[in-house]
């Protein structure tokens, strides 16, 4: 099964009904509006991201105007063709010398269930919830192609003794999302310019043989800037080789009907290093110093909560300082600011929140920024600061409370109040700060600010005294409750003020 050339995409109309699988050729080309159809958010996301870095290896454009022109029009046949020379053993699912994102010869004790390659299926909190049963019996040459790319770059490893991938293990991704699958594509491909400022060298090492062609050796030391683009978009860190098909069927993850399924493969623990930091251009980074030196990485889920605390790193660049890390979006978001022209952003933004290799959370959604996001970013921050100021003043006074609980001898039960109100105040806040970023006017938006400061500033006083009202007939509560209370209302009307006194953000 060759990605370049057989029908291995699920998709289906973006106006109607039917799936069917397609090939490359057929998306790229034909001017009928697609998306992808798979029953998981992250096999989608990640199917979308496997058929980006084949496109940007093949298709790159030259520049803003040719980045335009790939998303607004189809390729033709002679230009897709053109872009196939000199790829067309790279992704051969079934290659017998070096099948994609496989190792051959991959010596195990025993083969591992297809369901063990699908991340989260099995072994992750939850889930059961979060997948229906036997998705992963027995996969087509299309889902195995996009669990191993997914478990490859998105995933931790499987468990001691495998390393995860260049982006760590469990990184977050983000994307810009369009109308349909082929625009979505084309608008995440990095134009040649892009590409000069990023990684200087990506031409000479534009044809550096995959991980699969050239396995990396057991416990080699590899410097980040000898990775090529080719090889670190597709970098494979597991030994892993699929068992051999068996006869044909449905596809549990999909659904197709084909003729040949893959129900197992083999693994083999190795080990590597790699030296430095390599940049990765769906992901965003931050820059830290630490014993006064500066570390980079790549940024992933490590708490339950809104991607809007995020926004800051996911969209906004700083440089580091003495007393803040240095944040980077991703390059395709930095990119879309070239690309943007007045119009409004999504942002697919999706990863894994896991406790070492177990799979904890999955988090796949879209993000809305109104017209304006990429001039007007002092006030998307200011957006988030105002939130996370009003949360920060719930948290203080609460935890005032229960340290008051401590002193008076009452030891409450379970999760302390304020980290159960923390998490009530981000779920209330979610959809209010989402939708203010979707719809603000970024020119003129004091009024709004204003109205967000009012609303946070009812939640906190509503969730304080439905957090604290239990405890409110204890009389050895009674001076904690008003210390705490009065606390509260005092850094509330500071941020009011602050609010109030704030020059327009955007003069």
């Amino acid at each position: 099964m060759n990605l370049l050339t057989d029908r291995w995409i699920p998709s289906k109309p973006v106006t109607g009904n039917g799936v069917e699988q397609i090939s490359l050729e057929t998306l790229l080309c034909e001017p009928q509006l697609r998306s992808l159809s798979l029953p998981r958010d992250d096999m989608e996301m990640a199917a979308c991201q496997l058929l980006i870095c084949i496109v940007q290896l093949l298709w790159p454009p030259e520049n803003r105007e040719h980045s335009i022109q790939r998303i607004q029009k189809p390729l033709t046949r002679e230009e897709f063709l053109a872009g196939l020379t000199g790829w067309e053993e790279s992704f051969d699912l079934n290659h017998p010398d070096h099948p994609f994102m496989q190792v051959k010869g991959v010596v195990a004790k025993e083969t591992t269930g297809m369901d063990k390659l699908m991340v989260g299926l099995t072994g992750s909190t939850s889930c059961a919830f979060m997948n229906e049963p036997g998705q992963g019996e027995a996969l087509c040459g299309g889902c195995a192609a996009i669990a191993l790319f997914n478990q490859a770059g998105n995933a931790p490893g499987f468990g001691g003794g495998f390393k995860s991938g260049l982006r760590g293990g469990a990184p977050i991704t983000t994307l810009i999302q369009q109308r349909c699958l082929r625009s979505t594509i084309w608008a995440n491909v990095l134009n040649a310019e892009s590409l000069e400022r990023n990684y200087p060298d990506w031409q000479k090492q534009r044809y550096q043989a995959f991980t699969w062609q050239k396995p990396i050796v057991s416990n080699e030391k590899i410097p980040a800037h000898s990775i090529g683009l080719s090889r670190g978009l597709f970098w494979q860190p597991a030994h892993i080789e699929l068992s051999s098909p068996s006869s044909g069927g449905q596809c549990s993850a999909c659904g197709s009907l084909v003729y040949k399924r893959y129900q197992s493969f083999l693994k083999a623990k190795f080990n590597y290093t790699i030296e430095g930091f390599w940049l990765h251009p769906h992901s965003p980074s931050v820059e830290q110093t630490k014993k006064g030196i500066a570390e980079k990485r790549h940024i992933g889920f490590t708490l339950s909560i809104p991607c809007w605390t995020q926004v800051g790193r996911l969209l906004i660049s700083q440089q580091l300082e003495k007393n803040q890390e240095g944040r980077r979006p991703a390059l395709v978001i930095e990119q879309a600011r070239q690309l943007a022209n007045g119009k409004p952003l999504y942002m697919s933004i999706g990863g894994y929140r896991n406790n070492q290799a177990a799979i904890v959370e999955r988090r796949h959604e879209v993000m809305v920024f109104s017209q304006g996001w990429d001039r007007h970013h002092d006030v998307i921050n200011e957006i988030i600061n105002i939130g996370q100021g009003y949360r920060l003043a719930l948290r203080k006074a609460l935890y005032l409370f229960v340290e008051g609980m401590k002193d008076s001898e009452i030891i409450g039960s379970g999760i302390p109040v304020h980290d159960v109100t923390e998490r009530r105040f981000y779920r209330e806040s979610d959809i209010c700060i989402t939708r203010l970023l979707a719809t603000i006017n970024y020119e003129q938006p004091l009024k709004e600010l204003e109205a967000l400061h009012l609303y946070l500033s009812d939640l906190c006083k509503t969730l304080f005294e439905t957090a604290t009202h239990p405890y409110a007939h204890h009389l050895k509560l009674i001076q904690a409750l008003a210390i705490a209370r009065r606390v509260l209302f005092t850094q509330l009307s500071a941020l009011k003020m602050q609010g109030e006194q704030a020059d327009d953000p955007t003069q």
